[in-house]
Formats: C-alpha cells, structure tokens, sequence
C-alpha cells in the first residue's frame, strides 16, 4: 500500500514540473481523474527531488508504519576486527580445601631373609722364629740403704759392714763449716741430702748438697788425688755425700749428712 501511494506521488509532481516546463507557468491542478491510471512510473522522477514537504501528512504518516512495529531482521554484517586483549580479571578466591583421602592399607611385612652359613675358622700360622738377644741393659740397683749418721755423736766405722762419716759439729765461727758421709764399700750413692740433730734451728745455712768421692777420711775437696773421673767431660763414681754451710747461731749445731747407697751392676 505504501509503494502504490509513494509512486503515485511522485507521478503528481512529475506531471507538474512537466507542465511548468512546457508553458512558463503553473497550470490549473490537473485531478487525479485526468490521468490515465499507471501513467507516471518512476522513470518520470527525477532521483532526490522529492522532500517531505511534497507530501500529504497521511502519507508521511503511513510511511513511518505503525507505532512499536519491528522491522525485520537485516542481514549480519561482515565480522568485525579482533579487539584488544582485555585486562586480566581479578583473581578468584580460593576454592575451599578437601577432605582428607581415607588412609590406604598396610602393606605386608617381608620374610626376613636365611641367616648366610658360618664361615670356617683359618689354620693358625706358624710360630715365627725367636729374635736375636737385646743389648744388656742399664745397670740395675741391689741392696739399697739410707745413712744419716750424727757428727760428733754417731761414728758409722764403729759398725761392721758399714761406711764412715764426719766427726764433729759445726762451730758457730763463721767460717765454712762440713758434713759428710761414706757408702759401705761396693756401694755407690744414687742420692742423698741433710738435715739437723733433734733440736732445730734457723741459723743454719746450707751453701752445698753433692755427691762426692771420699777415702781415708777425706774428701777430694780436701785431697784433689781422691778424685778419680771416668770419661773425658770428669764425671766420677760417688761413694759419699756432702754437706757444707755456715752456723749463725750462737752454739755449735749437729748437722746430719744423708746418703742414699746401692749395689750396682755393670
């Protein structure tokens, strides 16, 4: 219905200009009861020379169509370029844990493995042959003793098989004063020391404590022949001890020589 009203229209208009044309001015209006039905077509129009004013106002309204009517669907457009990456969404909160898996079965206990076989016990070796004879050794001490004779009170030569010793006290001279000693014979000190009779004193002053070679009564000290050394740095075989100091008290004191006396073998 709205194609036969737009065409008819146009017809309308068409006619109109024609006759404009032809005579230099507009006509009486020509009734649609002077034109022959289908007699102005489209090829009358001029394209883009009808504007909406040209129309009634029925027939613009008849063109729009009714109210909320919706047109058919066009047909889908060619596909759009691909847009740009979206940004990355937020992350998702986290899921809520499992439950616990039920705990698997035991497996089996193996069979303990055979005990291995004993093994046999090895021959004995041969006894190895006795090695030869060691050096001889250090000399060895026998029959050890201890003398510490009182000088002016004991006198050891009054004893069998026993040694000798000084015979008097320290004077309270202030001179150097001595005690000593003597091994039994075929003994040699290993040792020795002083001390002091029963009443002691602090006046006294010991300056020496040495072994030492005596004979006949006297020290090598006193008689340098007495000395007898045994290698070339003077070293000797003792047979005695002595003691030498000062006496600064008033009286005279008993000073004991000790020595210390073995058998050794060489």
């Amino acid at each position: 219905m709205r194609s036969k009203w737009l065409l008819l229209a146009f017809a309308l208009v068409a006619v109109l200009a024609l006759t404009a044309t032809a005579s230099g001015k507009v006509p009486g209006l020509i009734t649609g009861k002077q034109i022959a039905p289908h007699a102005i077509n489209s090829t009358h129009l001029v394209n883009h020379t009808i504007q909406a004013h040209d129309l009634s106002t029925t027939l613009i309204e008849s063109l729009r169509g009714q109210q909320g009517a919706t047109g058919a669907t066009g047909a889908t457009g060619p596909q759009g370029a691909k847009g740009d990456t979206g940004a990355t969404g937020a992350t998702g909160a986290t899921g809520a844990t499992g439950a616990t898996g039920a705990t698997g079965a035991t497996g089996e206990r193996g069979e303990t493995g055979a005990t291995g076989a004993k093994g046999e016990t090895g021959a004995k070796g041969d006894t190895g042959a006795q090695g030869p004879k060691g050096d001889k050794g250090e000399p060895g001490f026998s029959a050890v003793e201890a003398d510490g004779p009182y000088p002016s009170l004991t006198q050891l030569s009054t004893y069998p098989d026993a040694g000798a010793n000084s015979t008097t006290a320290w004077a309270a001279d202030g001179t150097l004063q001595q005690s000593w000693v003597m091994c039994p014979s075929g003994k040699v000190a290993v040792g020795g020391g002083f001390g002091q009779d029963d009443v002691q004193s602090d006046q006294l002053v010991v300056v020496t404590s040495s072994p030492v070679q005596i004979l006949g009564g006297k020290t090598y000290l006193e008689d340098p022949s007495i000395y007898k050394p045994i290698d070339v740095e003077g070293s000797f075989v003792p047979n005695g001890w002595l003691v030498q100091g000062y006496n600064k008290s008033a009286t005279s004191l008993v000073v004991r020589p000790w020595v210390i006396c073995a058998a050794v073998s060489r």
